[in-house]
């Protein structure tokens, strides 16, 4: 029997099954290097996020026959907006993405987001293209620049949706605007299935006990910790600074804000390590230092207070499931 003598509601199901069902993980960065192209060449956008072009399942069947074409249609144009994005953590070598995307988002609002970050450490057989694009030496005054390509996954999800389609990597900015209204990001940080120790979270083994000295939270190589713990620790650190909106984050956390509906969850091996609520924070937030002098102060407060009534009015908007107004009539704060 061939699929076109199934009954329509078994071939539905079947359709259902191949569409919606995530794509297998890689098994590991050595298997999966071939094809990774880097998100960015520019350190504070991404350079150090290597993906997999995304794989969409629906057109293979699409193409078919005019029949399988009307039935899968059906199916995409009832498809939960629910996306999965697998997170190789390759030490000094880049998060590697390889992402599920059943169907393209149909509107600006997206269920969820659910993210599997596995840590591992680089093999000698991976490409010295990957080398050295996640450093966490620290800076100049400002965060390690691994930092940015954390903050370059979920921006660039806001802007440019699951999969990350279209982007062609921008230049810094202050500010970027969020196309995209998710509802909730889930991140789940698994043991790693590597066989290497991990005594530091950041560091590859090789160069363990001479980096660790460079790297400004302690608490990266305390093997008392498991490792993904520690990973998972170190990413909500970082994410409640730039949502604080302090002097130096405001330009850059107001997207999280702008873009995401509920909550940020954090997992540790499937259980839940850290919930934020996003309206929660949004309306506990508290500027503290505006600058110096009095002309910058009241610039900066005059700037914020409109970014607040426009923002009021979007996330209102969100949680009535209306269009949204994506000109940010306030590029930047500070």
């Amino acid at each position: 029997m061939t699929l076109n003598q199934v009954p329509r509601e078994i071939r539905q199901k079947i359709f259902e099954w191949v569409i919606y069902t995530p794509v297998i993980p890689p098994v590991s960065p050595s298997s999966s290097q071939e094809g990774r192209q880097r998100l960015s060449k520019n350190a504070f956008t991404g350079s150090g996020v290597w993906q997999l072009p995304p794989q969409r399942p629906a057109i293979p069947l699409l193409l078919v026959n005019k029949q399988f074409y009307s039935e899968v249609q059906h199916v995409l144009q009832r498809a939960p907006t629910n996306y999965h994005v697998d997170i190789m953590f390759v030490k000094d070598s880049g998060l590697w993405t390889t992402w599920s995307l059943p169907v393209l988002p149909r509107a600006q609002y997206i269920d969820s987001v659910h993210a599997t970050v596995r840590l591992f450490d680089p093999t000698d057989d991976l490409s010295a293209s990957f080398q050295h694009s996640l450093s966490f030496q620290t800076g100049c005054g400002g965060p390690e620049t691994g930092i940015w390509s954390f903050y370059s996954l979920i921006t660039t999800l806001l802007t440019n949706g699951p999969g990350y389609l279209g982007f062609t990597g921008r230049d810094l900015t202050y500010s970027c605007k969020a196309r995209y209204a998710i509802k909730s990001i889930v991140v789940d940080f698994v043991a790693p299935t590597d066989g290497a120790p991990h005594r530091s979270v950041v560091t590859r083994e090789k160069e363990f006990g001479v980096k660790t000295r460079e790297l400004p939270d302690k608490f990266l190589h305390d093997s008392s910790i498991p490792p993904e713990r520690r990973l998972a620790q170190y990413v909500a650190k970082n994410l409640d600074r730039v949502r604080g909106l302090d002097y130096y984050t405001m330009n850059y956390g107001t997207v999280l804000y702008e873009g995401i509906a509920e909550d940020i969850v954090f997992l540790v091996n499937g259980k839940e390590y850290r919930r934020i609520d996003m309206e929660e924070s949004y309306q506990e937030l508290e500027i503290k230092f505006w600058g110096t002098t009095p002309e910058d102060i009241l610039l900066r407060k005059k700037r914020y207070q409109e970014w607040r009534c426009w923002l009021d009015e979007r996330r209102r908007r969100m949680k009535e499931g209306l269009v949204l107004n994506d000109e940010n009539p306030v590029p930047y704060i500070i």
